[in-house]
């Protein structure tokens, strides 16, 4: 019998085999056993593999949420943005429809006015040195409004006067005087060319164009000495607005008229200009500048007829007033 075939009857014994392959799964347990633990070393490995991997995906995970959260806030900064932006554009169609809308009443409303009929400037001239008095008796009157300038810190060097409405360039020659920096702004050209005469600074055109068209905070005043009561009032409103916008901060506008609350003014001597429109109150005028913007209005009623007591003697003031009081006025205000 051979070795290995006795082996496996030996082995086949009930008692003796079981003992022997006891015996012999004894002496392979040592290569079983390191075998098990060179695989729970693997695994061992592998599952601190499969730690670092997850720990590197959490991680990965996390940058990809705050990169989503930066994201989400980047996307809600370029929405705020182009809504501003669109803000902006609607800001900006508006105020090209508004400018168009002005410059459509503008056109409108001031086409047939008296000033802009060209063939009347020299009438015009000559109608200003019959009615409205010597230049000497104007350069006095205007006076009155120096302090306004004097007592101003503005420095009228860089930001000078403007004076819409010039004329024969009284006010214009009075600030010259004071060494204080105006340009005069007048619709009529004979005008114009009579300032230039004595060495004023003045520019032919209208106001409402004017003051569209300078950049905003150019002015330190601006004035306008009967010019009001010819231009319509719904023009007038946008000329106010105009000027708010064309003055620095701080700077003040004067507008004198005539007077209506003096009866005489009211009922015949206004009425004398063939170019004027309509009298404004005081009370109007002043309002007018309030919604424009303006603030510290000031309504300051100006040369009354000169009588004596003994002519009003017996006569109520209130009466007297009304045939005898300021036969103008003019309304100061502040931006």
């Amino acid at each position: 019998m051979s070795t290995k075939r006795l082996k496996q009857s030996i082995v086949s014994l009930p008692v003796i085999g079981y003992v022997i392959r006891l015996i012999s799964d004894s002496a392979r347990l040592p290569k079983i056993y390191d075998k098990l633990h060179t695989n729970l070393t693997e695994i061992d490995g592998k599952y601190t593999e499969l730690k670092i991997i997850l720990k590197e995906i959490s991680k990965a995970s996390e940058t990809t949420n705050k990169q989503l959260i930066e994201t989400t806030k980047s996307l809600s900064s370029v929405q705020l943005a182009q809504d501003n932006l669109q803000g902006l554009f609607d800001l900006l169609e508006k105020s090209l429809v508004t400018k168009s809308k002005f410059n459509t009443v503008k056109q409108s409303s001031m086409t047939d006015l008296f000033a802009n009929d060209h063939i009347m400037d020299s009438f015009y001239t000559d109608f200003e040195d019959n009615f409205r008095g010597s230049e000497k008796t104007i350069l006095e009157r205007l006076e009155v409004y120096l302090p306004y300038f004097k007592n101003s810190k503005i420095n009228f060097s860089k930001n000078q006067v403007l004076d819409i409405g010039s004329g024969r360039g009284e006010f214009l020659q009075l600030l010259k005087a004071n060494k204080i920096e105006a340009i005069g702004l007048d619709i009529n050209l004979d005008m114009v060319e009579r300032s230039k005469s004595k060495s004023l600074q003045a520019i032919q055109g209208d106001g409402l164009t004017h003051l569209l068209d300078v950049k905003s905070q150019t002015y330190g005043a601006i004035t306008g000495f009967h010019i009001v009561e010819h231009i319509p009032f719904n023009v007038l409103m946008r000329i106010f607005k105009s000027a708010h916008r064309a003055l620095i901060s701080g700077g003040f506008v004067i507008f004198e008229t005539p007077n209506p609350e003096n009866i005489i003014v009211a009922s015949s001597g206004f009425y004398t200009d063939p170019s004027h429109l309509n009298p404004i109150p005081p009370d109007l005028l002043a309002f007018a500048l309030k919604t424009s913007g303006f603030i510290d209005v000031e309504i300051k009623r100006l040369h009354p007829v000169d009588v004596t007591p003994k002519e009003i003697a017996g006569v109520p003031e209130e009466i007297s007033g009304r045939f005898y009081g300021p036969r103008d006025y003019a309304v100061i205000a502040y931006k």
